[in-house]
């Protein structure tokens, strides 16, 4: 698959980008020290997840679950109603074997081989062979410009918690690039990107999508000069070089996420 089909051909809008990749997004429920807290994960093809490092490091993993799992692949090839969504019907391709979205983590969680890095991989079974995935960005730390995201438009996808709710649902949050900035983690520098989104618990491990309809990061936290609500930070997404790095060292790469760069990770 080549570049031009994994990526959208025109910029979407942000529905758009929603109706493309929110079938892609999965909630983790973990038991930490006695306490349960939830965290989000993305699919990036083959059965292979993205999330933090912080939602699953040092915890028990109870369930795993996408909340869209009757969205399919590619969603451009479904017809739409009136309204613009989807005509999907019983015989239309699901995203993964179980009709509940439920899945079982196989392989990990594996993390970034630099303990700073808040990005952690796994791999479930109960996904389709042919899923659908979100594409990650190219844009690696050194090939950042001034001006290149600033005020861009961005999607944040995750699964914060809701109260009065029986189950997590997916929640979509429209922000900007405010800034790009490297964020010094005790000696050295890393870049994210703060949006203008009000962070949350339970975003940790979403997507920032780009407006142009690729990964820019993956949401990892709310910087906070002193101990204070989450809710009173800024809403950081780490870069996805760091994922790239992530899925390399973890020999975890889809390959129609590789075949995009050449070679240029074989090594690593």
């Amino acid at each position: 698959m080549s570049n031009d089909e994994i990526l959208p051909k025109e910029h979407p809008d942000l529905r758009e980008i929603y109706q493309r990749y929110g079938c892609c997004m999965a909630y983790i429920a973990v038991e930490m020290n006695g306490d349960e807290q939830i965290g989000s994960a993305f699919h990036v093809g083959e059965g292979v997840f993205v999330t933090a490092r912080h939602v699953v490091e040092g915890a028990h993993i109870k369930e795993m679950r996408l909340t869209n799992p009757g969205l399919y692949y590619r969603s451009d090839l479904y017809p739409k109603n009136a309204d613009g969504s989807y005509m999907i019907g019983p015989d239309s391709p699901r995203l993964c074997d179980r009709s509940d979205g439920l899945l079982s983590v196989i392989e990990g969680p594996w993390f970034h081989e630099d303990e700073r890095i808040d990005v952690a991989i796994v791999r479930v079974s109960g996904m389709q062979p042919e899923a659908h995935f979100i594409p990650l960005g190219d844009h690696l730390d050194d090939w950042i410009g001034n001006g290149d995201f600033e005020l861009s438009e961005v999607l944040v996808l995750g699964y914060p918690p809701i109260p009065f709710t029986r189950e997590p649902a997916l929640i979509a949050a429209a922000s900007y690039v405010n800034a790009v900035v490297d964020l010094d983690l005790r000696g050295n520098p890393f870049v994210h990107f703060l949006l203008s989104g009000v962070p949350r618990g339970g975003f940790s491990g979403g997507v920032a999508l780009s407006r142009w309809g690729f990964a820019l990061g993956v949401v990892t936290q709310s910087l906070l000069n002193q101990v204070g609500p989450a809710e009173l930070g800024y809403f950081a997404a780490t870069s996805i070089g760091v994922v790239w790095e992530c899925l390399a060292q973890s020999k975890m790469m889809p390959l129609k996420q590789r075949e995009r760069w050449r070679g240029l990770w074989d090594d690593v």
